[in-house]
């Protein structure tokens, strides 16, 4: 069974400011998005184990982009 970030040690997108490095949360949308492809061929991509992460996959990729506007002065 592939973990959904429930309860690993990902932390959750309010993570507090010094978290948000850009690396960091870069790291983490690699390891997600390996764990979402696992999840999608073991369970089919309507299950609800991969909608679940596939969301908290979004979640992570928009505070990249968050992140990444600040950097770059946006």
């Amino acid at each position: 069974m592939v973990d959904t970030g429930k309860k690993t040690g990902i932390p959750s997108p309010d993570m507090t400011e010094d978290h948000r490095k850009k690396e960091n949360i870069s790291e983490i949308i690699e390891e997600m998005r390996n764990q979402l492809v696992i999840l999608v061929q073991e369970k089919g991509i309507s299950h609800s184990e991969v909608l679940a992460l596939s969301q908290r996959l979004d979640e992570y990729i928009v505070q990249y982009q968050i992140t990444a506007n600040k950097k770059s002065g946006k």
